[in-house]
């Protein structure tokens, strides 16, 4: 019986009287069910009665009503409805009759009262019948047959029978009250006993265990005392932590903010510098491009100045030639001279020719000499155009090669450029999350640093709660 716990004992002590109320409730009702059908019974009994006595009335009203009718003629009309009305009477009271009866044994003897009955109620029928025909004597010997002594029996058989039934069913009901008030007088004695013995059965065993239990939530909460106060204070220490690291992260986030407002920055120069080196790689490369032209135009030109050179040497060989034309003319001028004055004056006109040929000669020599002059400058200079054409060709190609390192150079800061932009791009992605993950931090933090404070405050709380329980189980142990 220690084994078994508490709600199991006390549902036990509540089931014994439970099912005590329960036997004594089916008990009780079937006698109530009894009782009951015995004034049933008993109001049955009265209601077959009152028909009986209906169903008689009826047979003496039929009976006066046929005398009447062969005695006093003046009222036979009148009496002939009372017959029928007498006869309309009997037959409803005994059809009703017929229902009312349940008892078999009962409903032999009535039927064959009834049966009495009826047979009267046929022959005045008859006497009635015979009143309508006119036929009186016949009448009148059929109604002598029919004696009220008769009728005056059968009444009496009738109540007799009935108020036995009556009695017998009074004294059944009276019996079943009796035994019905005995049941309830003991039932609820028993009841009674019952409920006190299994309430005794379970406040003791209450009481050890609230006294147990008292004790055991004394001790554990002291315990849970002590804990709750050695967590509460490492609850503080965590928030003031809390409280600290939110600190950190607040500037931690004020300096990634900063750093996010430089990236930016960076980001924006870098760009800045992007265009630069773009607009300086377009300048150079249309530079590069004009470096290009004039190579080509500077070559055109030294090929110009070697061919003119070319036709300078064409134009002294002329020249030579010109001037050694001269010279031979001039000899021939000066031997024609000299054959002229050896002619006298057939050879004076000849020497007039031949001194202009030779004034001619001198002209075209002298002339000759100076186109060679001329010549000779025009080759030393296209010769030093040529010279310096070819020195303006190797630098405009040195200057190409430079101009063209320089365009790889801004392509190469051009890269270097663009990454960084990226680079700073990226940076100021990361910072941006890393800013959001920090604000993020922060809340977590903030929420943490709330629910810290909360649950210092619950387990204050929880204390205080912890104190009033050791109070009541203190009290609930001196009220056990």
């Amino acid at each position: 019986m220690k084994n078994i716990k508490l709600r199991t004992r006390i549902f036990l002590g509540y089931l014994i009287p439970l099912v005590l109320f329960i036997v004594l409730g089916g008990f009780l009702y079937s006698s109530a069910i009894l009782k009951g059908k015995r004034e049933q019974e008993v109001e049955n009994a009265q209601n077959i009665l009152n028909k009986m006595d209906q169903s008689i009335e009826a047979l003496l009203q039929m009976l006066h009503s046929n005398r009447s009718q062969i005695f006093l003629p003046q009222e036979r009309t009148n009496q002939q409805q009372i017959t029928e009305e007498g006869f309309q009477s009997f037959k409803k009271a005994s059809s009703e009759l017929e229902t009312l009866i349940q008892d078999y044994q009962e409903k032999d003897k009535f039927n064959v009262l009834l049966g009495k009955a009826k047979n009267f109620v046929k022959v005045l029928k008859q006497v009635s019948d015979l009143v309508k025909a006119n036929q009186i004597n016949e009448a009148t010997k059929l109604m002598n047959s029919v004696r009220i002594e008769d009728i005056d029996k059968l009444h009496d058989e009738v109540i007799n029978q009935q108020t036995m039934i009556l009695a017998k069913s009074k004294e059944k009901d009276k019996t079943a009250e009796s035994f019905l008030n005995i049941a309830i007088i003991f039932g609820t004695l028993i009841s009674i006993v019952s409920t006190l013995g299994s309430s005794l059965w379970i406040t003791l065993a209450i009481d050890h265990i609230l006294q147990n239990s008292a004790s055991k939530i004394t001790a554990s909460s002291s315990q849970i005392l002590a804990a709750i106060e050695q967590q509460e204070s490492v609850t503080s220490q965590q928030a003031s932590s809390v409280q600290e690291t939110t600190s950190t992260m607040d500037e931690l986030e004020a300096s990634f903010r900063q750093s996010a407002q430089q990236a930016k920055a960076a980001v924006a120069a870098a760009n800045k510098v992007l265009d630069l080196a773009e607009n300086s790689t377009q300048a150079l490369r249309e530079n590069l491009e004009g470096m290009f032209n004039l190579e080509n135009k500077v070559g055109r030109i030294a090929q110009q100045m070697i061919a003119l050179s070319e036709q300078a040497n064409q134009i002294g060989s002329i020249s030579q030639l010109v001037s050694e034309l001269a010279k031979q003319t001039d000899i021939l001028a000066i031997n024609s001279a000299v054959e002229a004055t050896r002619a006298g004056e057939h050879g004076k006109g000849f020497s007039i020719v031949a001194n202009e040929i030779r004034r001619l000669a001198d002209q075209s020599q002298r002339s000759a000499e100076k186109i060679s002059t001329l010549v000779s400058q025009i080759q030393s200079a296209t010769n030093s155009t040529v010279m310096v054409t070819d020195e303006g060709t190797k630098t405009v190609k040195t200057v190409t090669q430079i101009a063209q390192k320089i365009d790889q150079a801004f392509t190469g800061v051009a890269g270097s450029v663009n990454e960084v932009v990226l680079n700073n791009q990226q940076i100021s992605l990361n910072l941006k999350q890393q800013l959001d993950a920090i604000q993020q931090v922060v809340q977590a933090m903030d929420a943490i640093n709330k629910g810290a404070r909360e649950t210092a405050i619950g387990i204050g709380q929880t204390r205080v709660g912890t104190q009033h329980l050791n109070i009541a189980a203190l009290e609930l142990k001196q009220m056990v």
